[in-house]
């Protein structure tokens, strides 16, 4: 729907920028039936590739929204990836962790980006609560108040939003909730006068894309992702969906991209891989690849998702994943503080659970571009000894998955497996269907018991989860007819499943748990060790939830 009536009435959520992130938002609120206004300056999809890469967490929530199935023939799993050294010897090897996969997809993947981006909006397109606004650009915020609802109620605290079409016309939308997904010059964060602190690296790259058209070029390429980690001219190999290929070329203090011959400058420098007459130039951009972060993401009812909050070197993969996680994190605790399941001091949890998790993968992401950006050629032999001595030669392979790391503080209660994400096997219900756990639970708060009888679970704790919408999952238990009869007619439902492959048995041995709350971005909330510690759980929770 485009321009709906907007002058009286205040949206619940406004989502500005239809990118993945936006699209991912505008999807998880659609979803949850919440009255959604997406803003854009133009209804036209980017047509180029930019992000690349995505891990099983985003594959998770394409799972939640629908569109894992539509998106197949746009990816493909991850292929191990190597550091090869001034020698051209390897330093380092990644891949990553063999099956079964803990949340039931394969660990990352590469995609081509428009398709499946497409696929992500035309999914948002479907949902009756959602509209669209995609001719207009935002040009500043204001809070306003005394607006009406789309229930009629009043809304006395909601942000108002100025457009400006691209033919000059200015309008208003006001909403409770501004979600900027406006990407890295986003106007939302300079409206809520939020600044980005600099985390010292800035590296300029030029960025290639092809699709290679003959196939005895491709055959001939590597089969794996390299990073040379060459003095001479750092570089990096991409292996893309399909025919799609990637070279990512540091630019050398003497190649100002908008003086020189970019063309002749690619040619040149993909010579030494392949024939540039077998390949079509897909895009070809010049990036300095920076590491930001916002000092604040929210101002009041206004909060910054993705590049508008943080923009990471592309060292791990993770910089469309760190904005899809943003949205998968603020999307279920706006809905919960809208229909009062939560209070909306819940909505500081969002910037204290992920702010520091960016850091510490932007972190981790400049260690990686720092042993790759190395120019001098004494300190490259020197990192390629240091690296061969830690991880031995050839090297270890390290899983690189395990370089994520879990939340840390927030809506989180206790030690890990707290703040880490809950496993996702494949199972069989009662009435022989199976599939991945989610396709039976839906993403929302579930209470999963692993050997405790759903008559053992405290009606406390079963009254909150059915408050909060939520769902009780009984895991590899024998049900005898008496329970079965109770578990039908119980509430909140409770699904009994069995696994496959064991993980959650493993899970929950490891944690020494018998029953964990898991949240609607699957994210562990807590475990309890036993039945008896389920009651005060769910205390936590509810207090978290305030």
């Amino acid at each position: 729907m485009s321009h709906p009536e907007i002058q009286n009435v205040a949206y619940d959520v406004a989502v500005v920028g239809f990118g993945p992130v936006g699209a991912i938002a505008a999807n998880l609120l659609g979803q949850r039936g919440i009255h959604t206004i997406v803003i854009d300056r133009t209804d036209q999809l980017f047509p180029l590739p930019r992000a690349i890469a995505f891990d099983h967490e985003i594959m998770r929530v394409f799972q939640n929204i629908g569109v894992a199935d539509r998106i197949g023939e746009y990816i493909r799993p991850y292929p191990p990836s190597e550091y090869r050294g001034a020698d051209g010897r390897v330093i380092a090897r990644f891949d990553s962790q063999p099956p079964p996969y803990p949340f039931g997809w394969s660990p990352s993947y590469l995609f081509v980006q428009p398709p499946v981006e497409n696929c992500i909006r035309e999914a948002a397109r479907s949902h009756e609560s959602v509209s669209f606004i995609l001719d207009s650009a935002v040009t500043g915020l204001v809070e306003d108040s005394a607006l009406t609802g789309p229930a009629g109620d009043s809304s006395d605290d909601v942000v108002r939003l100025n457009l400006r079409s691209e033919d000059g016309r200015e309008s208003t939308v006001a909403a409770r909730y501004v979600m900027g997904c406006d990407g890295a010059g986003s106007t939302v964060r300079r409206s809520a006068g939020l600044e980005l602190e600099s985390l010292d690296f800035d590296e300029p790259w030029l960025v290639v894309d092809v699709m290679v058209e003959d196939e005895a070029a491709l055959a001939r390429l590597p089969s794996t992702n390299i990073q040379y980690c060459e003095p001479s001219r750092p570089c990096t190999y991409v292996v893309g969906a399909g025919r799609h290929r990637r070279w990512e070329l540091m630019l050398l203090p003497d190649e100002d991209p908008d003086r020189i011959d970019v063309r002749a400058l690619i040619n040149r420098l993909l010579a030494r891989w392949i024939d540039p007459s077998s390949v079509r130039l897909w895009r070809a951009a010049a990036y300095v690849f920076h590491a930001l972060i916002a000092r604040s993401w929210r101002r009041g009812r206004v909060f910054i998702l993705g590049d508008a909050a943080h923009q990471t070197p592309p060292f791990l993969a993770q910089g469309m994943c760190q904005g899809i996680r943003d949205a998968a994190n603020l999307a279920w605790k706006i809905d919960f503080a809208l229909d009062g399941r939560a209070g909306a001091n819940l909505l500081d949890s969002y910037e204290i659970e992920r702010a520091p998790h960016v850091r510490q993968t932007t972190e981790i992401a400049k260690s990686f571009g720092r042993i790759i950006c190395e120019r001098d050629p004494a300190a490259a032999k020197h990192r390629d000894l240091r690296l061969r001595a830690e991880s031995g030669d050839p090297p270890r392979v390290t899983v690189r998955q395990d370089l994520i790391p879990p939340l840390k503080a927030g809506a989180i209660f206790g030690a890990e497996p707290a703040g880490r994400l809950f496993p996702q096997p494949r199972v069989i219900v009662a009435d022989g269907k199976s599939g991945l756990l989610d396709d039976f639970t839906g993403a929302r708060m579930r209470l999963v018991v692993h050997g405790i009888r759903p008559d053992q679970i405290p009606a406390s704790a079963r009254a909150l989860i059915e408050r909060l919408g939520g769902v009780i999952v009984s895991v590899d238990l024998k049900i005898s007819s008496k329970i079965s009869s109770e578990i039908s007619a119980a509430k909140p439902s409770v699904i009994a499943v069995r696994e496959f492959d064991g993980l959650l048995a493993s899970w929950f041995t490891r944690y020494g748990a018998s029953a964990a709350i898991v949240r609607p971005d699957h994210y562990v909330f807590g475990v309890s060790a036993d039945a008896g510690g389920i009651a005060a759980l769910a205390d936590s929770l509810e207090s978290a939830l305030g």
